[in-house]
């Protein structure tokens, strides 16, 4: 059984959550495009998860050519979001997202590639700066016959790659509407099929809570950093 499982997408408006949660999902991380952001957007997904009992998550995806641009973005919004991906298959975007601590995830390195987009080398950086590779299940879908096959052999690579290294992975339906919703079954029964372990497709389906949660923790106005809190002292005299 999968713990808290959390899907990655585009949806905000209560039909869409009110399905994603009667598909048996924990949470949502509601994504926007950095050069789309709408907070009320955000306030509106919040409230229809609190009214359907889905928890919601913030997240931004930073599409970029720039480097230099990258990661003014990703300072920009570190810390207005629970999650942060960066668009991969410009390979210098790529390793640089990977070596940042303030990424959660790289998120389709393949894209408009004729390789998977990551090597030993960029697997080994993800791992060393716990930055997720993402599996985007949309693009896969979008795609037909010879391009599809190439994204599942993407996938089934950087997957290998992600193992031999301890990359964290995760899987996203990054749906933007109704008809793109999958349930955490549906996505989890396709990562069967790639890698062949099913304990291994379930740490995948439960990547995306624990990343949100970490960076949720982070938020916390008492947090000075990982493990190091501010806390009252409950023996303090009255005066």
């Amino acid at each position: 059984m999968i713990t808290k499982p959390v899907d990655i997408n585009h949806i905000f408006d209560e039909e869409g959550i009110e399905l994603i949660k009667e598909l048996g999902w924990y949470g949502s991380v509601f994504i926007q495009y950095h050069n789309e952001y709408d907070n009320e957007k955000l306030k509106c997904a919040k409230e229809y998860g609190e009214k359907y009992g889905l928890k919601i998550y913030s997240g931004i995806k930073i599409s970029s050519k720039s480097s230099k641009e990258m990661l003014k973005t990703v300072k920009k919004y570190r810390d207005k979001v629970d999650m942060v991906l960066v668009e991969g298959g410009i390979i210098k975007i790529s390793r640089k997202a990977l070596e940042m601590h303030d990424v959660d995830i790289l998120s389709t390195p393949e894209l408009n590639r004729r390789d998977n987009g990551i090597d030993h080398i960029l697997a080994r950086l993800g791992s060393t700066h716990r930055v997720a590779i993402e599996l985007n299940f949309k693009s896969l879908l979008e795609k037909k016959y010879y391009e599809r096959a190439r994204i599942i052999w993407a996938f089934r690579r950087n997957l290998s790659l992600a193992k031999k290294y301890n990359t964290p992975v995760v899987i996203s339906s990054s749906a933007k509407d109704i008809y793109d919703i999958k349930s955490p079954n549906d996505l989890k029964s396709f990562l069967n099929t790639i890698t062949m372990d099913a304990n291994y497709s379930k740490a995948i389906m439960e990547m995306s809570y624990k990343i949100a949660e970490y960076r949720t923790y982070l938020r916390s106005s008492n947090v000075v950093r990982y493990g190091v809190e501010i806390v009252e002292d409950s023996n303090k005299e009255l005066k």
